[in-house]
């Protein structure tokens, strides 16, 4: 028997053995996933659900048979829909009543905790973000600074990365013993998966006079957070590991220490709900996070949040990340086995404690590998320069079809089937 087979073998019966003691956190009839893929992507975009789709379809029946009137009649109308969403979705990461808020997209989330709560001085001017930020976190940095007549080029200090893409906690605790004001970081660095300890340096940030927002984008729906007690801030999509839908609402979180709260952008949903319709004029902000949305919430988007998030009753966070860890340990261990001879590299932390929901594998073909997977059926998504991000979603992937499709790359790479998709890869961008 080869040395391959061998590890063929014993990665084959590894996998059977994590898929006997795993047990499935949601049946898998819950789920639409694309027919006849290994949908390894959920860090950009969960697969659509059966309460999704029923609860779309509930609000779209209330519109047609209702029209105007399902803004307040019926059994769910949508007047409050985006405060019961908030109230359901407070407890999966651990924020306390009126604590968090749901609408918006995460960059105007972003933009109204930055313009609400950055405040520079003389002394404490700086913001404070980590070098090869997620784009739209840079550019609300940026823009944000402008707004108060601050050159972002000199205001804007970079969180310097490793070789490997890593930042140290130890190098942000002391940025913020300078001249920082405020910083923005991500619970889940978004290329190679690395996860930040929150409330340790939430409580360094604190201790410095320093003010973090939190992109909790990569770990809202994965991690157990406990924001009311390791955070001030935070803002995080909810169309990955929530399963919200393309586009689906964002939240932003605010520690009931800060509330009420005047936010820098104001709108008429932010409104005290008993007020909202007076047409005064006078804005009279809502007591609790609430104050932070702007205009009316999509209806039809928040719907399919609210069927999304039914998917998580009864499920403990705790075991959303177990079960996480053990794929992202197997997928590292089957990359190890039978990728590194083709120059496969992993580049996320191995210590689950300092690792999100996804692993990152570098090669200087990744924006090729990519197309040649998903011609395999095979979807995950790339990162420039060098990486391939491969997430085994925990509510919905098992260990077999993260070895599949690591055999499948495994294959790509010894046929070097990558070298059809390199000038196309060149061409055009891999999301």
């Amino acid at each position: 028997m080869s040395s391959q087979t061998s590890e063929h073998c014993a990665l084959r019966a590894e996998a059977a053995r994590l898929d006997a003691a795993l047990p499935r956190l949601v049946p898998p009839d819950r789920w639409q996933i694309p027919p006849g893929t290994l949908y390894l992507n959920g860090n950009s975009l969960g697969p659509c659900s059966v309460p999704a789709q029923d609860a779309v379809r509930a609000a779209m029946d209330q519109w047609a048979q209702v029209g105007v009137l399902g803004w307040s009649d019926g059994d769910a109308p949508w007047f409050d829909l985006a405060e019961r969403v908030a109230a359901r979705l407070a407890p999966l990461v651990g924020a306390h009543p009126g604590e968090l808020v749901v609408g918006g997209t995460t960059t105007q989330q972003l933009h109204q905790l930055l313009g609400t709560f950055y405040r520079p001085t003389a002394s404490r001017f700086r913001l404070l973000i980590e070098q090869g930020a997620f784009p739209t976190d840079r550019h609300a940095v940026d823009s944000q600074v402008a707004q108060h007549g601050l050159d972002p080029t000199e205001t804007v200090m970079e969180l310097p990365v490793d070789a490997r893409g890593g930042l140290s906690p130890d190098a942000v605790a002391a940025a913020f013993a300078s001249d920082v004001a405020l910083a923005v970081l991500p619970g889940v660095v978004y290329t190679t998966g690395q996860r930040l300890p929150l409330a340790d340096l939430t409580a360094a940030a604190r201790r410095a006079g320093v003010r973090v927002v939190w992109d909790l984008s990569h770990s809202a729906g994965l991690v157990p957070h406990r924001l009311h007690d390791e955070a001030e801030l935070a803002v995080f999509c909810t169309y990955k590991y929530l399963n919200g839908g393309p586009g689906s609402p964002a939240a932003a979180f605010v520690h009931q220490t800060l509330l009420p709260v005047r936010p820098a952008y104001r709108g008429w949903w932010g409104s005290d709900k008993t007020l909202q319709f007076a047409m005064d004029g006078r804005w009279t902000g809502a007591p609790d996070a609430g104050a932070l949305q702007l205009g009316t919430p999509g209806i039809l988007a928040l719907a399919a949040l609210a069927g999304s998030l039914e998917l998580f009753d009864g499920i403990r966070m705790e075991d959303v990340l177990d079960r996480a860890g053990q794929l992202t340990d197997f997928l590292a261990t089957a990359a190890d086995a039978l990728l590194a001879p083709w120059g496969v590299t992993v580049a996320t932390p191995r210590d689950r404690a300092a690792r999100g929901g996804h692993i990152a594998l570098a090669h200087p073909d990744a924006a090729a590998l990519t197309l040649a997977l998903r011609a395999r059926r095979v979807i995950v998504d790339y990162r420039p320069p060098n990486l391939l991000r491969l997430a085994p979603a925990p509510l919905y992937i098992d260990a077999a079809t993260v070895l599949n499709a690591v055999e499948r790359l495994a294959d790509i790479l010894a046929r070097e089937e990558q070298a059809l998709y390199i000038d196309r890869a060149a061409r055009a961008a891999v999301t």
